[in-house]
C-alpha cells in the first residue's frame, strides 16, 4: 500500500504538470486582453470541447462520492439517481438557446449581467449574485471535501484526509491562477476524456475481481437485506424532490451559465446538450454499480464514512490484486479530473462575479489581463482561507452539502425559465415584480422550513416546497397584474 500510495502522488504530479503545460499554452493563446476572453475563452468553444467540459464539470466530486455515498446509504433503489443528471439537460432547454442569443446581443460574461439586463432591479440582480456567491463557496468545499476522501480512501488513511484537502486546495490555487475559460475547457476536454476511461476500467475490475452485478446484488441482500428493499413512497417522493432540485437547479450553476456564454455556435451549444443526456447511463450507473459494490464489502460504514466508499472499493481492488496497480492509478486520475474539473470553473465563475457583479459597482473593473489577474488570485486565495478550514472539519455529508446549495439555486430557477415566456406579439409575459414576488416567497417558505427544523415535507425537500411557491406566486402576481416586460423579443 506504501508503493501505490507513492504511485498516486508520483502519477498526481505528473498530470497536474500536464494539466499547468496545457493553461500556460492556453495562456499564450489568448486573443485579446478583454472580459470576454479572459471569462469565456472568447466566445469560441467548440463542440467537442464544449461537450467535454460541460461534462467534466457536470460530473464533479460529488458525483464520485456524494452519489455513491448517497447510494449506499439509501441502497439499491437510489438507481434512480440516473434520472436526475438526465432532468438536468431537459433544464437546460428551457432557457439555454434563447439565454445564449441574449449573450452574444447583449456581452454577457456573468449570469448576474443577464438579471440586470432582463429586469432592471438591482435587488434581484443584487439577491441573484449573492445566491451564486454562496453556492460556489458551497461548491468548492464539497470538491475539496471529495479530494480528502479519495486520498484518504485508496491509500488506507496513509495519506491522511487533511493532507489531501490542503494539497488538493493548493494545487487547484496554482492551477486556477494560470489562466481563464479557455485553460479551464481545454484542461477540462483532457480531464472529461481520463473520467470517461476511468469509470469504465473500474466496471470491468470490479466484474474481474468480485463478481457480475446480479452476483453483487445477491451479497447486498445478504448482509444488508434492506438495502434491497422496494422502495417506500417517502423514497419515491424524495426522487421527485431529488429530480426538481437537479432539474431545475444545477443547469443554474454559475460555471454551466458561462459555458453556454462561451459556445461558439448555437447549433454547437444543442449538439453538445443532446449528447450529454446520454452520458448519465455511461457515468452516474457506472458510480451506483461501484457504491452498491461498496455495500457488499463494507456494509458497515458510518454516515461520513460512506462518502468514502467509492475511494475504499478500489483500494480493495489494489490489494485483491496486484496487477491492477497500473489500471487503479488510471481511475483514480479520473476522481481527481472530475474535483479538479470542477473546482477550477467554480474559482473561475467566482472571480468573474466579485470582478463585475460586486467590485463594478464601486470601481469599473479594469480590462486588462493583469488587472484580471491580481483580482482573480485574491479572490482565489481568499475563498481558499475560508473554505479549506471548513473542508478540514466537514460540517455534514457530501450529499447535505448538495442539497443545501440546490435549495437556495433552485430558487433563481423562475428568473431564467420564466424570464424566457413570451406573448405572441413577442413581450415578454412577467415583469421584475412577478420573479421578485415569487423569490421572495420562494426563499421565505425555504429558509423557513430549514430553520425551522422542518428538512422536509412529505419527502418533498424545504427548496422544493419554495421553489413550487416561487412558481405559483410569480404565476399569481403576473395574472393579477396583467404584467408585460417592453424589452426587445428574444432571437431563436
Amino acid at each position: 500500500m506504501t508503493d501505490f500510495a507513492g504511485g498516486i502522488v508520483v502519477a498526481t504530479a505528473i498530470y497536474v504538470g500536464l494539466l499547468l503545460v496545457i493553461a500556460w499554452i492556453s495562456r499564450r493563446a489568448r486573443r485579446e486582453s478583454t472580459l470576454s476572453d479572459f471569462y469565456l475563452a472568447g466566445r469560441s468553444i467548440g463542440l467537442s470541447v464544449l461537450l467535454l467540459t460541460l461534462f467534466a464539470t457536470q460530473y464533479s466530486g460529488n458525483s464520485l462520492s456524494g452519489f455513491p455515498g448517497q447510494t449506499y446509504r439509501e441502497g439499491l433503489a437510489y438507481y434512480m439517481s440516473v434520472t436526475f443528471m438526465v432532468a438536468i439537460v431537459t433544464g437546460y432547454l428551457l432557457f439555454a438557446p434563447r439565454l445564449f442569443a441574449l449573450s452574444r446581443r447583449h456581452s454577457f460574461v456573468t449570469p448576474g449581467d443577464f438579471l440586470r439586463y432582463r429586469y432592471r432591479s438591482r435587488l434581484i440582480h443584487g439577491v441573484g449574485t449573492t445566491i451564486f456567491v454562496l453556492v460556489l463557496v458551497n461548491f468548492l468545499l464539497a470538491q475539496l471535501i471529495a479530494m480528502g476522501h479519495a486520498f484518504a480512501g485508496l491509500t488506507d488513511g496513509r495519506i491522511p484526509y487533511e493532507l489531501g484537502v490542503i494539497g488538493g486546495a493548493l494545487v487547484i490555487l496554482v492551477y486556477e491562477l494560470m489562466g481563464g475559460m479557455r485553460a479551464v475547457a481545454w484542461t477540462d476536454a483532457l480531464q472529461g476524456s481520463v473520467l470517461v476511461v476511468g469509470l469504465l476500467l473500474a466496471v470491468i475490475l470490479l466484474v474481474d475481481v468480485v463478481g457480475s452485478p446480479a452476483e453483487i446484488v445477491a451479497r447486498v441482500a445478504e448482509v444488508a437485506p434492506e438495502k434491497v428493499a422496494p422502495p417506500a413512497w417517502t423514497t419515491c417522493a424524495l426522487w421527485f424532490s431529488n429530480f426538481l432540485l437537479l432539474g431545475l437547479g444545477a443547469p443554474l450553476y454559475p460555471q454551466a451559465i458561462q459555458r453556454i456564454y462561451a459556445a461558439r455556435r448555437l447549433a454547437e451549444l444543442r449538439r453538445a446538450l443532446a449528447a450529454m443526456a446520454f452520458l448519465p447511463h455511461v457515468a452516474i450507473t457506472t458510480v451506483v454499480f461501484i457504491s452498491v459494490t461498496g455495500i457488499a464489502l463494507f456494509p458497515d460504514l458510518g454516515r461520513l464514512d460512506s462518502d468514502q466508499v467509492t475511494f475504499r472499493v478500489l483500494a480493495y481492488l489494489r490489494e485483491a490484486r496486484p496487477w491492477t496497480y497500473v489500471p487503479i492509478l488510471i481511475v483514480m486520475m479520473g476522481v481527481l479530473a472530475a474535483i479538479m474539473s470542477t473546482a477550477d470553473s467554480c474559482l473561475l465563475s467566482l472571480s468573474s462575479i466579485l470582478t463585475k457583479d460586486v467590485a463594478a459597482r464601486w470601481r469599473a473593473p479594469a480590462e486588462g489581463v493583469e488587472r484580471l489577474s491580481r483580482l482573480g488570485a485574491i479572490t482565489s486565495v481568499g475563498a481558499m482561507l475560508v473554505v479549506v478550514p471548513l473542508a478540514l472539519r466537514p460540517p455534514t455529508t457530501l450529499w447535505g452539502l448538495l442539497v443545501i446549495k440546490f435549495e437556495l439555486l433552485i430558487q433563481l430557477s423562475p428568473a431564467f425559465v420564466l424570464g424566457m415566456s413570451r406573448t405572441r406579439t413577442g413581450s415578454y409575459r412577467f415583469a421584475d415584480r412577478d420573479i421578485l414576488t415569487g423569490l421572495s416567497v420562494g426563499l421565505l417558505v425555504a429558509l423557513g422550513l430549514y430553520g425551522s427544523g422542518w428538512r422536509s415535507v412529505g419527502g418533498l425537500h424545504a427548496g422544493t416546497v419554495g421553489v413550487l411557491a416561487n412558481y405559483a406566486a410569480a404565476f399569481l402576481s403576473s395574472r393579477l397584474a396583467g404584467s408585460r416586460s417592453d424589452l426587445e423579443p428574444v432571437a431563436q
